[in-house]
């Protein structure tokens, strides 16, 4: 029973969360596009949302069918990383707020809410958002043991090496030197130990 309850929590994680690499790699490669449409462009989520969560559900016997021994090490490790992700989850959510959560503000860089947020946990991480992703999606390889879903979760860590970049050219086009001042303070997704440096912002 335990382990039907573990598979079904990993199927929903994986249902919310593969699909947006895809995502925002298509609204970062063509910001400028997306901006023209407006908000309309979040009706492009849908559609991708429901082929990825399609895909999923229709294999989700073959996703399930391996697994590899479950001991106190997976079942540490897949929790540590759940406890992990859960957190900056909440620390996210605290430090954007629901608009820069969705987008709003990209889609509109005049927004008065446009500003680059360096506060809680973003004085840490540059990308604490992805990070929490990926390590959300590891958490449920480990807790179910199928080799197909850490396949999954190594090809999601991939995207994000790949989706980091282009969304930090597109802020460095929007902030210039403060957001190249900010890279230089503040690591990508591994958070420096001792208490964060300051980034100086260029005048």
């Amino acid at each position: 029973m335990f382990s039907i309850a573990i598979d079904s929590i990993a199927m929903i994680y994986l249902i919310l969360l593969l699909w947006i690499p895809f995502y925002w790699f298509l609204f970062h490669t063509a910001i400028r596009h997306w901006r023209r449409i407006g908000n309309r462009a979040f009706w492009m989520a849908f559609p991708i949302w429901l082929i990825f969560a399609a895909a999923i559900v229709l294999s989700r016997h073959e996703l399930l069918a391996r697994r590899i021994g479950r001991g106190l090490f997976t079942w540490i490790a897949g929790a540590a990383l759940f406890l992990a992700a859960t957190w900056l989850d909440v620390q996210t959510r605290h430090a954007l707020g629901w608009r820069r959560l969705v987008g709003l503000t990209e889609l509109n860089p005049r927004h008065g809410m446009s500003t680059l947020v360096r506060a809680g946990v973003y004085a840490r991480l540059r990308h604490p958002r992805y990070l929490l992703y990926m390590l959300m999606v590891l958490s449920m390889a480990f807790l179910t043991g199928a080799p197909a879903i850490f396949l999954l979760a190594i090809l999601n860590i991939l995207m994000y090496q790949i989706l980091a970049p282009l969304e930090e050219r597109k802020l460095l086009d929007q902030y210039g030197p403060e957001y190249r001042d900010y890279q230089r303070a503040v690591p990508r997704f591994v958070p420096r130990l001792g208490r964060p440096r300051e980034a100086r912002i260029s005048s």
